[in-house]
């Protein structure tokens, strides 16, 4: 079984590009994913914006347009997405993979509120519990503007089985992120000040 955490996990990144009888707003957004290994790097971007294009995001790849990301802290890296348009940022790291896994690997980078709202989660839904996980992945969404980025949520999801093959931890990953991106995509839409789709 793969674990989904929802609106505790995210508030959101990527306003939809659905056709609505107005115009829809839309942010162009990149994936990045902090892989050391290039190779990984390009294919989970890969498989992401693949996934995220069939849910109607303006969601492109990173690692074409900032092959280094050993400094995403850098105001050179900002300023490297918006000019070419990216407005938001799904930033994705894969924080814990493998025996010993668990969602301590992500506690500096979310509240203790969100912290034990996950691990109430896991244990609820996961039949290993919070401590014995598969692989925990970061991820933090980003607003750019003006050359800076402002964090606008984090969280985490994680693979609480084990899977047959990489391919296909790789695809339920992805296919956990994007679900966590759809059921916070009001609250992004509403944080960016965009009106809500199907107005």
């Amino acid at each position: 079984m793969v674990t989904r955490l929802t609106l505790v996990v995210l508030s959101g990144i990527w306003p939809s590009t659905a056709a609505v009888p107005q115009e829809v707003i839309t942010y162009k957004s990149a994936v990045v994913v902090l892989a050391e290994d290039p190779a990984l790097r390009a294919e989970f971007e890969q498989g992401l914006v693949a996934k995220a294009i069939d849910h109607e995001y303006d969601a492109v790849t990173s690692y074409d347009l900032v092959p280094d990301v050993s400094d995403v802290d850098n105001r050179g890296f900002a300023d490297i997405l918006a000019s070419h348009g990216i407005r938001t940022v799904l930033m994705i790291r894969p924080a814990a993979v493998g025996p010993g896994s668990s969602l301590e690997a992500v506690r500096n980078e979310v509240t203790p509120e969100l912290l034990e709202n996950m691990r109430a989660f896991a244990k609820e839904a996961s039949s290993s519990g919070a401590e014995e996980l598969i692989a925990v992945v970061h991820m933090a969404i980003y607003a750019i503007s003006d050359g800076q980025a402002e964090l606008v949520s984090a969280g985490a999801v994680w693979l609480d089985e084990e899977v047959e093959t990489r391919e296909q931890g790789l695809e339920r990953l992805q296919d956990l992120i994007v679900a966590n991106v759809d059921a916070a995509r009001p609250g992004i839409r509403r944080y960016l000040g965009l009106p809500p789709l199907g107005q």
